[in-house]
This record gives C-alpha cells, sequence and structure tokens, in this order.
C-alpha cells in the first residue's frame, strides 16, 4: 500500500442533515419554512452533532434510543473537571426526538422550545464529502 492510499483512508467522510422549521400543508407535506440549522454525522459513528444558527457556539448531539431506533435524544455534554474520573463528560439530556419515514424527518423537541424543528433523515446530495470540516472545528472558523 502507498503512502497516498494511507492518506485516503484515514480523510474521515462527514454527512451534513439540513435543520429547519416548517409546517405539514393539506396534503400531509412537510413545507420548509426557514433553515435554522445543521447536522454533521462521521461515516461510521452514530452521534448527530447539531448546530444551531440561534446558538452559534453551542453543540447539540442526538443520538438514538437503542431500544427504539426511531426515538432519539438530544444532549448536551460538559466536560469533567475532575482528572480522577473515568468519565471524560457530563450528559444532559435536553429534548427528544421522532423519527417520521412518511415525511422523511427526525422531529426533534426541545425542553425549552414550544415549537419543534425538523432535521432531514437524508444528507445533503452534495454533503457527501471529505472536505466537510469537523463540527467541533466549526466553532473556530464561525468565531473568527
Amino acid at each position: 500500500m502507498t503512502q497516498t492510499n494511507n492518506l485516503k483512508s484515514d480523510q474521515s467522510q462527514y454527512f451534513r442533515f439540513q435543520v429547519f422549521q416548517g409546517e405539514v400543508n393539506d396534503q400531509g407535506k412537510l413545507e420548509k419554512t426557514k433553515t435554522v440549522g445543521m447536522s454533521y454525522l462521521k461515516d461510521g459513528q452514530n452521534i448527530y452533532t447539531l448546530r444551531l444558527w440561534t446558538f452559534l457556539n453551542e453543540r447539540f448531539y442526538i443520538i438514538s434510543n437503542k431500544n427504539d431506533p426511531s426515538k432519539y435524544l438530544i444532549l448536551t455534554r460538559e466536560p469533567n473537571k475532575n482528572p480522577l474520573s473515568k468519565n471524560k463528560y457530563f450528559w444532559n439530556i435536553v429534548g427528544n426526538g421522532t423519527a417520521d419515514s412518511s415525511l422523511g424527518v427526525i422531529t426533534l423537541n426541545f425542553d425549552l422550545f414550544e415549537k419543534p424543528i425538523f432535521m432531514n433523515m437524508f444528507p445533503e446530495s452534495s454533503a457527501f464529502s471529505t472536505s466537510l470540516p469537523d463540527p467541533v472545528e466549526l466553532t473556530l472558523v464561525n468565531a473568527a
């Protein structure tokens, strides 16, 4: 195997999903009214990283329920300041989600918001890339 092949196999592929507000019309179709963020999934992972435009410096995480893959939890995490602890983070549940395959979305319900938001279940076609930045790096890019 050549060095070039090693570099290609080390690059991570990210998928990007639209997060939006919307309403179901009379025909039962979901109409997007406003994009409110993006969600990212690293190839081979099962935790989505969610960025909302309202909270640019915050990251939320979406993970499916072990017992019911149509149910999701919305989480935040904070570093554990105890260096002797075996847990690196504290995870906080801040909402939940439900997959709706007929609409092609995951409906996200945050504990503090009355109105649900929607995350597309299918990645953007332009988002199959190794050139998308790691969602952790987005904070540094957007903060500049």
